[in-house]
């Protein structure tokens, strides 16, 4: 558009000084003999049309550009606004990267966490009675993860008795032990503490209380989460 302004001034420029000649061509001779502020006029005659010519084709030319400039401007905005767009997407998928990496890691963690769980069962193998003291003989397994530093103590009431002490108790093995108790002590149930260390050395506990739905003579242990109580620690 700017060159065929161009174009249209150069034409109409070349038409214009063709007829000014032939208008005034033959006056030009008399300017020798004409005064200063005559000749101004004359030119000033001339040229004007031309001046006013190029101003307005000008001021179009500048119009274009503006809108040239504007629609520039737009583009480059919206180049801006998609690149925001892309980055804001990539932001959104690498926080759902990590945060699928997070989960996993999670997951992972827990699974080496039970990994290094034990799993004990308590078995009562038999009860004696030899007035006044109970006697029970009890088989503790390990189903999962080999536990360290085991001990194992017998809570009846308020009062608690040591049973015994194991180095490790190794997985798929079990460990024998013997609890006795006197018929007067205080507290109907029977708690079977057992305290160990995991692999990590970190240290646990499972508390077996006596199932009170057996047979007489007999005597066995339910592991308290099973039952849907929270193990304490302590």
């Amino acid at each position: 558009m700017g060159k065929l302004l161009a174009g249209l001034g150069i034409g109409l420029t070349g038409l214009y000084v063709a007829f000014a000649w032939w208008l005034v061509g033959d006056r030009i001779s008399t300017l020798q003999s004409m005064e200063l502020n005559s000749v101004g006029d004359f030119f000033a005659g001339v040229f004007g049309p031309i001046a006013i010519l190029w101003l307005v084709l000008g001021y179009f030319q500048q119009g274009i550009e503006l809108r040239q400039g504007t629609a520039a401007l737009n583009f480059q905005g919206e180049e801006l606004k998609n690149s925001v767009e892309q980055q804001r997407q990539l932001a959104s998928l690498s926080l759902q990267s990590l945060e699928l990496e997070r989960k996993d890691r999670e997951e992972q963690n827990i699974k080496y966490r039970h990994s290094l769980r034990p799993i004990l069962h308590l078995e009562g193998l038999r009860l004696d009675f030899e007035n006044p003291i109970y006697r029970a003989r009890c088989k503790l397994f390990n189903d999962g993860a080999q536990i360290y530093s085991v001990v194992v103590v017998l809570r009846k009431g308020q009062r608690r008795h040591y049973l015994g002490s194991y180095r490790t108790l190794e997985r798929s093995s079990s460990i024998l032990f013997e609890c006795m108790w006197h018929m007067d002590s205080a507290g109907e149930e029977i708690f079977i503490l057992v305290y160990y260390k995991e692999h990590d050395s970190v240290e646990g506990m499972c508390r077996f209380v006596n199932d009170s739905d057996v047979e007489p003579g007999s005597i066995a242990f339910i592991l308290e989460d099973e039952l849907g109580v929270q193990t304490p620690l302590g």
